[in-house]
């Protein structure tokens, strides 16, 4: 989380003469980080206050005029063409140097003494979108920024008259902390970084004058757990109008658009003290009621934003008698908003569980710079500060006056936290000694309570520390008072120590591994890798024969298309070959990824690691399968795994080619599945050709044993070489002629297919395979009469087993 806030205001409630590069460099060694500073003056450099002494006539251009301006230490002549123009106006004036920004448009440009019509300009008067303060300042083309509520005498700088000799910090704030989500937050941690006073003090809710005659209004809670405290209080007599400077200034630096008094004081609360608040206008309430409640089923509300959303039963709302009239934590309703005719009003200042407000949020595609601070969980103690500050603004700037108790519904009283605080452990856990004072005084400045308990423990000082409201959420326990200790002790200050001994070795996943040695591998043989998403379309799942009600389906998906989660990568990798096989008509490709799997009963699904290698290209191409298996064997021996193929298919064959496609085994256990896609599911793809994949399960196979390694020496006899045709019925597959061969000789050592034929000079229903067949002998060269003999040994088993005949 980041905040954007004044130097200024973080110096309203702590004293500090630091620059604003000390402060930056030391809050955040010990605290939040200062990301970004902006200073504020420098764009106003060479621009001064002026008053319109005396308007004359242009000679030259009747749009124009010339106005006499005093600047303090003298009266410059400068042409303008503002048309609010008038005598004794005051106005901003850019002198020669100054960077503006003309008619608001376009790169900002440094002015240069010129001449306009023949008349020479000493300046030019500026509109309030010339720089850069449109947004505090809003008017009409052509006017001029009007400053005569501005007591600054003429020729005052800009930046002083306006106050913005200041700097704006971007601070990190961490999750954990929305009391630093403040600008008292920010000032509390700041007095103890530098130790210096906290000058904030917590006002309490003004009561209400026994003369004033209480407006009717009723607050009920239906959901004291999602809701623990609300507070609201009627103000009366409300001007709604533009804020003053002041006010509106401090939200511009924050990055918060003025809207009006009574809105910008909501906001200067929620900025000051971390507490958001909401306005309703009290008459358009129906029944002076307001009720916290769930959402009636498909009740709808119209937002501030100008939004229509459609509510669920789920969701926390503030209502009247008849309507919901805000999103609770989220966002307010138009129909209750205030408006330049409201005169009444109610403040609301409310904790909301945070996980309701987070979920409602989500729901509704909401989100506000309320519900940011909200789902960080937020004290209900800070509740009463945040409206008493509202209602003291309101009395000074909307001229509210109080018209009513303060209602507070709180479902249970604080409970106080302590914690037991030993100082020789946290001088064990920062690793240097620090006086047990310094600590009790650090802890202290943070705003913990802390008291000496009594007897001491064997000798030593036991504390009880009471951990103050706005820290609940985060202090757990007596090492967090440590952590608190040594940041502001300083980081910087513990000693820098080189570390002796072993230094620990992380244990290697053999996994993560596998992955990036598959990775290499199929990238040296050209596969290219594919990175598809891992949320997929129902569409998608039911073309490539998956039922949607099997996958896990997300709540709040972004769109339809990322509906739910893949449950393989073939669906992915089938979209990916439609979209490319019209400029690549053949490819080889690869994606190592998580799949995931329904685990019914469970919130989260099964991941695994899934490897896929695929190739696609013609319909007349067949050695695709050829292709994908001798990668996958080559990939099987580097892993040292071994793998078997079984043709009991037992994936569904509405996916696989029924002729095409095997199962890939570990002992008795499927992990995979190497085959060509139906033709049926490519047409369905818009992909004309084949696509021949495996996909296996990279865990399941690095989950199993490893094949022994050891040292063969280096053959002392050269091997020889015969070659072997044979046709077989076509129903044979070269796996059976394979098993039979490698069973025959123990003077073979491989086989190698390099041909299938069919055609010309072969049988109908039959095929040729030519083979390699490697002999060697471990002792002695091999004589061609042993290997005549090896080879019709061969032959003849063939012949009786498979029908064989040697092809002439």
């Amino acid at each position: 989380m980041n905040i954007l806030v004044s130097y200024n205001w973080i110096r309203e409630f702590v004293g500090l003469k630091e620059s604003p590069e000390d402060f930056a460099r030391r809050i955040s060694l010990s605290g939040p980080s200062v990301e970004r500073l902006y200073p504020q003056a420098p764009q106003f450099d060479n621009m001064v206050i002026g008053r319109i002494v005396e308007i004359k006539p242009h000679p030259n251009a009747d749009k124009l005029r010339i106005a006499v301006t005093d600047l303090g230490v003298e009266k410059s002549e400068i042409v303008c063409g503002g048309s609010n123009l008038a005598v004794d106006m005051k106005v901003v004036v850019a002198l020669s140097g100054a960077m503006v920004r003309w008619h608001g448009t376009g790169e900002l440009i440094r002015l240069e003494p010129t001449e306009i019509r023949g008349v020479k300009s000493s300046g030019m008067i500026c509109g309030a979108n010339e720089i850069g303060l449109e947004e505090a300042f809003p008017h009409a083309e052509r006017e001029i920024l009007d400053m005569s509520w501005c007591k600054a005498k003429p020729g005052t700088r800009l930046a002083k008259a306006l106050d913005l000799d200041d700097t704006v910090f971007d601070i990190e704030v961490t999750t954990n902390r929305p009391d630093v989500f403040s600008v008292v937050g920010l000032a509390r941690e700041t007095a103890a970084i530098f130790e210096t006073s906290f000058l904030h003090k917590e006002m309490p809710v003004p009561s209400l004058a026994k003369s004033v005659d209480p407006l009717p209004l009723t607050v009920l809670n239906d959901e004291p757990k999602l809701c623990t405290r609300y507070q609201a209080v009627v103000m009366d007599g409300i001007e709604v109008g533009p804020s003053p400077w002041w006010l509106k200034s401090r939200l511009h630096l924050s990055g918060i658009r003025s809207i009006n008094n009574v809105v910008d004081i909501t906001n200067y609360v929620m900025l000051e003290l971390g507490q958001p608040m909401h306005a309703f206008d009290y008459d358009t309430l129906t029944g002076n009621t307001i009720r916290i409640r769930q959402s009636k089923p498909k009740e709808s509300i119209a937002l501030l934003d100008g939004s229509q959303k459609t509510l669920a039963a789920s969701h926390l709302v503030i209502a009247d008698e008849e309507r919901s009239i805000a999103v609770a934590g989220v966002m307010g309703g138009e129909d209750t908003g205030v408006t330049e005719k409201t005169k009444r009003i109610v403040f609301e200042a409310a904790t909301f569980d945070p996980v309701s407000v987070r979920r409602t949020g989500r729901d509704l595609d909401l989100r506000s710079d309320s519900s940011l601070r909200f789902e960080k969980g937020l004290p209900e103690e800070q509740t009463q500060m945040a409206l008493a500050r509202a209602v003291e603004l309101c009395q000074k700037v909307a001229c509210g006056r109080m018209v009513s108790t303060v209602f507070d519904l709180r479902s249970a009283p604080r409970k106080k936290i302590k914690y037991s605080f030993r100082p020789e452990r946290a001088e064990q856990l920062i690793g240097v000694k620090v006086p047990t004072v310094r600590m009790v005084k650090i802890l202290k400045s943070l705003g913990f309570g802390v008291t000496k308990r009594s007897p001491f423990r064997k000798g030593k000082a036991l504390y009880d520390v009471e951990v103050p409201y706005w820290r609940a959420r985060d202090i757990e326990g007596e090492r967090d008072f440590a952590e608190e200790i040594a940041r502001v002790y300083g980081y910087s200050n513990l000693p820098s120590e080189i570390p002796n001994g072993e230094l620990p070795v992380d244990p290697v996943d053999p996994v993560l591994l596998a992955e990036g040695q598959l990775k290499h591998f199929f990238a040296s043989l050209g596969f290219t890798e594919l990175l598809n998403y891992s949320f997929v379309s129902s569409e998608l799942l039911a073309k490539a024969n998956y039922k949607a009600e099997d996958c896990l389906q997300l709540a709040n998906p972004l769109s339809s298309d990322f509906e739910f989660m893949r449950p393989s990568l073939i669906p992915g990798l089938l979209e990916t070959v439609h979209e490319n096989i019209g400029l690549f008509p053949r490819g080889e490709v690869f994606e190592i990824s998580n799949i995931y799997i329904k685990n019914n009963g469970a919130n989260l699904p099964e991941e695994r690691l899934v490897v896929l290698l695929a190739a696609y290209g013609p319909d007349n191409d067949d050695q695709l399968f050829r292709r994908i298996k001798g990668v996958l064997e080559a990939g099987f021996g580097m892993l040292r795994r071994r793998v078997e193929m079984h043709r009991e298919i037992s994936t569904d064959s509405r996916l696989w080619h029924p002729g095409r496609t095997v199962d890939l085994c570990v002992g008795d256990t499927a992990i995979g599945t190497l085959g060509e896609i139906h033709p049926g599911i490519l047409e369905l793809f818009g992909i004309n050709g084949r696509v021949c994949t495996a996909e296996f399960d990279l865990s399941a196979l690095i989950g199993t044993s490893v094949e022994g390694a050891g040292y063969q020496a280096i053959p002392q006899f050269p091997s020889v070489r015969r070659d072997l045709s044979v046709i077989v019925p076509k129903a044979v597959e070269y796996g059976a002629v394979d098993a039979i061969l490698s069973n025959v000789s123990d003077l073979l050592r491989e086989v190698q297919l390099f041909d299938v034929y069919t055609g010309e000079g072969i049988p109908d229903g039959h095929k040729s395979f030519s083979l390699h067949l490697i002999f060697r002998h471990g002792d002695r060269t091999m004589t061609a009469e042993e290997i005549e003999v090896e080879v019709g040994k061969m032959v003849k088993l063939l012949a009786s087993k498979l029908q064989a005949k040697l092809r002439e």
